[in-house]
């Protein structure tokens, strides 16, 4: 039997609001769940907004970041950003896989919430 791998699956998960402001995360530090969330906030934003000429379509729905020291994924969930970052390790289909489940299970409370808030 080959032996199960040994990786943390997120190192921080991060809702945040479209200005960068978490709302709610699970992290060992506050500080790196505001750092993560300005970070991918701030991608987020540039590529919506530039990458429409680019990709000719209306919104960004995914982003996917590899980087030397973790990947990043981020998605939106109602009109709020979810952030997930794993370590290294953690192939990216894997995090795709868990950012894609998470925002579904989040999707239809939170459209509730807007609707409630809005009304």
């Amino acid at each position: 039997m080959p032996p199960v791998p040994n990786f943390q699956l997120s190192i921080v998960n991060v809702l945040l609001n479209s200005e960068g402001s978490p709302l709610a995360f699970v992290s060992d530090s506050d500080y790196d769940a505001r750092v993560y969330a300005a970070i991918a906030s701030n991608i987020w934003s540039t590529f919506d907004k530039n990458g429409k000429n680019l990709m000719r379509e209306d919104n960004l729905k995914f982003m996917l970041v590899e980087c030397e020291k973790g990947n990043v994924a981020i998605t939106m969930v109602s009109n709020m950003l979810l952030c997930l970052v794993a370590t290294p390790d953690v192939e990216l289909g894997i995090l795709k896989a868990k950012t894609d489940a998470l925002a579904k299970h989040l999707e239809e409370p939170f459209q509730r919430v807007t609707a409630y808030t809005q009304a």
